[in-house]
């Protein structure tokens, strides 16, 4: 058939919503050519968020830059390569969702069928300054200026604060991992490690708030036994060149500040014509099948959708986890109409974490078991190498999780 009388699925994002919901697609049309499957991302690359702590916290005389990129980006021509899934870079100017149109800063495409993943950015909650003082870790290139800029400190200075703004999943990986550069760079540049100080702050009384008070303590545990400061129950409500505030009184210093505290849906870049509803966090309510009330035909998933847990009502958190299992639902649903079926409604599988807290120590978390030290990281490990194999062929997959390995155990 030819491009005109194909059906279009359009997926827009290639996060882990996104490419989970192309290869689900892949699998249930097989070799059906009357469907067209294509995906649009800004990058080339999908960014393996998970391992931004690690690429951020590399010793820049140990790893180079392109071996940290080759170390969290997985180039979309690996994960498509033997498809006929079509992979578009461009950025997304505007989604018409009455006529299926997506406009593009390339072209113009037209969709039958469309998911919306997106992805997230920093929430800043109006923290004056923050957005302007504060680095993220949500991309390379955030992961890479963050490493220089620790490097920069200890080469020019004798005494630094760096300050982590949250505790939850990135905080506690990142801070750890920072205490480990830090004292490398400090041996390697003659510097007083006890001079070069990292403080947690987060508004919680604990680390990970949602999770077991055990979890939580484990953790302080981990990271108090090392030397970092934590201040809980503690807002940041401004930042500057070189302070925070906290509360709104106590000024700290602080030569490096990385917010980890918060995330919000990427705002839809949607015509005049299709505006929709959103909450606080700028998530589109879906129905239960992940799709849109008044658009059938128009998936969101991952950080983009606002999935109300079906007991307590409220909104399913943002993690990778569900971003995976909403795309492979997603991209179900989408096939079960192509064929005339009823959508299945969604719902949110097993709880399981894995939280690194700095060189080879994970906690394993379930509602029903708890696992940490040594068993917890190598499990970490294990679960790497699970998502590389359910997104790349067997010797690619191991390609990948042998390289990442040999790149981030250099930082424990």
């Amino acid at each position: 058939m030819n491009n005109l009388e194909k059906k279009h699925i359009v997926i827009l994002g290639g996060g882990f919503a996104g490419v989970a919901c192309a290869l689900e697609l892949k699998k249930l049309l097989a070799d059906n050519d009357e469907y067209e499957i294509v995906l649009i991302d800004k990058k080339a690359y999908q960014t393996y968020h998970a391992g931004l702590y690690e690429a951020a916290t590399t010793e820049h005389g140990l790893v180079e830059a392109k071996k940290v990129k080759r170390a969290v980006t997985i180039p979309y021509t690996d994960i498509f390569g033997k498809t006929k899934i079509k992979v578009f870079k461009a950025y997304i100017d505007k989604i018409n969702l009455p006529d299926g149109k997506i406009i593009t800063d390339s072209r113009i495409l037209s969709s039958d069928y469309l998911l919306i993943a997106l992805g997230s950015v920093a929430d800043f909650y109006g923290i004056p300054n923050l957005d302007k003082h504060g680095f993220t870790l949500k991309s390379l290139e955030d992961a890479v200026m963050i490493r220089n800029r620790v490097e920069d400190l200890v080469l020019h200075n004798d005494k630094v604060q760096i300050v982590v703004g949250g505790g939850g999943f990135a905080g506690a990986e990142f801070a750890g991992e920072l205490h480990n550069l830090l004292q490398k760079e400090c041996l390697h540049h003659n510097k007083k490690c006890e001079n070069f100080k990292v403080m947690v702050v987060e508004g919680a009384p604990g680390f990970l708030p949602g999770l077991s008070d055990k979890v939580s303590k484990l953790v302080y545990n981990r990271l108090s036994g090392i030397g970092i400061e934590t201040k809980f129950s503690t807002l940041i409500t401004e930042a500057g060149k070189d302070y925070v505030v906290l509360n709104n009184t106590e000024r700290v210093s602080c030569d490096l500040l990385v917010w980890t505290g918060g995330v919000r849906s990427c705002r839809l870049p949607l015509a005049i014509n299709s505006i929709l509803e959103r909450d606080k966090k700028d998530r589109t309510p879906v129905t239960e099948f992940l799709n849109l009330k008044s658009f059938p035909n128009v998936f969101v998933a991952g950080d983009d959708a606002c999935v109300l847990e079906a007991k307590t009502k409220k909104p399913l958190p943002q993690t990778a986890q569900e971003a995976i299992r909403q795309g492979k639902h997603a991209g179900r649903n989408i096939f079960r109409l192509i064929h005339g079926r009823q959508p299945l409604p969604y719902h949110p599988g097993p709880t399981r974490f894995v939280i690194p807290v700095s060189g080879k120590y994970a906690i394993l978390y379930t509602p029903n078991l708890i696992i940490s030290g040594f068993v917890g990281w190598a499990i970490r490990r294990l679960a790497d190498m699970r998502y590389f194999l359910s997104i790349l062929p067997f010797w690619k997959a191991l390609s990948y999780w042998m390289f990442e390995n040999k790149i981030f155990t250099k930082n424990d």
